[in-house]
């Protein structure tokens, strides 16, 4: 996702999991940790070190 935030742009992402398990497996035992690739973080003014998680109440077909 994105928003003009005047002379900043936001960007957010959203990623899908199946389980805290599988999100440990991705970034560590510390699973609140941002995954910003340095790739990005080079380009970047700022980033959240700590993501937020939240649990799906529904998902529909796509």
């Amino acid at each position: 996702m994105r928003r003009d935030l005047g002379n900043e742009v936001e960007f957010m992402t959203c990623m899908w999991f199946d389980s805290i398990d599988a999100i440990k497996a991705f970034v560590g035992e510390d699973y609140s940790v941002s995954h910003v690739p340095a790739a990005a973080q080079a380009v970047l003014l700022r980033f959240d070190a700590r993501a937020a998680h939240f649990e799906v109440l529904d998902r529909r077909a796509q």
